[in-house]
């Protein structure tokens, strides 16, 4: 679903992030801008039999992850990616025994020297 918004709101959102503590800057990078870069960092946790948790971790190693905590009955893993993938990895592990999902939300940057003012 696609959502246009009038400029008029774009600009109101950014003069109120501007008055967010810590925000340095603020910048409208469009999704289909090929010299921007947009990724999302999640954590996960699964939480089941070894059986599921080693096909949950067989999965994650398609994202490049890593995992950060590991248990007897459980492990967490960081993912970053675009959020698509997420979204996809989120329903992949669902019946793997995922308990507990935190996402960063989409971050952006210019790629090559060129940098947004």
């Amino acid at each position: 679903m696609l959502l246009l918004v009038p400029p008029s709101v774009i600009e109101q959102i950014k003069l109120q992030l501007k008055k967010l503590i810590p925000v340095h800057k603020v910048a409208d990078f469009k999704r289909n801008d090929p010299n921007i870069l947009f990724k999302e960092l999640a954590l996960f946790k699964v939480v089941s039999s070894k059986k599921n948790r080693e096909k949950a971790q067989k999965v994650c190693k398609k994202y490049n992850s890593f995992i950060l905590d590991k248990s007897k009955n459980s492990f967490v893993i960081q993912v970053t990616a675009l959020r698509r993938e997420i979204d996809k990895l989120i329903e992949t592990l669902s019946p793997l025994g995922l308990v507990s999902t935190s996402r960063t939300g989409a971050v952006a940057m210019t790629r090559g020297a060129e940098i947004f003012k």
